[in-house]
């Protein structure tokens, strides 16, 4: 049962945050391309939403289980990464629903639209709104990159 579960935990890990590397991606192309900055917008929010997110949470769910099939002790010695992982994820999926998903919804509210052309002497580029939104998505998906990172670290090592 063991062995089933470190499976599905693995796996789910790997279709959970696999797809999160191409955000990035995403939204470079989006930018060169701005005409297709809606659809970029659409299939990143389609792929938080319908796999990352879910994904994320089966990993606490499979985590759980594990924990609960093998027994732990946070307080014992050479076992405190355990407690350090599953705060680093709570911290990454907490950021996730309440910040980044709804900063993706809006970006793609923002973009349904095309913008009016700028006014003669206005700079080029794409509207503030969208502008800062995409920025607030480059440095959320830059912070929950740095603690994917951190919980594989922590996970795999298990330095402490």
């Amino acid at each position: 049962m063991v062995q089933l579960f470190l499976f599905l935990h693995v796996m789910g890990a790997i279709v959970a945050f696999g797809p999160s590397f191409t955000f990035p991606l995403i939204g470079s192309a989006s930018a060169k391309e701005p005409s297709h900055a809606h659809f970029g917008a659409v299939v990143a929010e389609i792929i938080e939403r319908r796999l990352v997110l879910p994904f994320a949470m089966l990993q606490g769910v499979t985590g759980l289980v594990l924990i609960l099939l093998v027994g732990w002790n946070p307080a014992a010695e050479g076992s405190r990464w355990l407690g350090v992982g599953i705060v680093l994820y709570l911290i990454a999926i907490g950021y996730s629903v309440a910040v980044q998903a709804p900063r993706a919804a809006r970006m793609v509210e923002l973009t349904a639209t095309p913008p009016p052309p700028p006014a003669p002497g206005a700079p080029v580029g794409p509207p503030p709104a969208i502008a800062a939104t995409a920025k607030g998505l480059q440095q959320g998906g830059l912070f929950l990159t740095v603690l994917l990172v951190l919980i594989v670290i922590v996970m795999t090592t298990k330095p402490f």
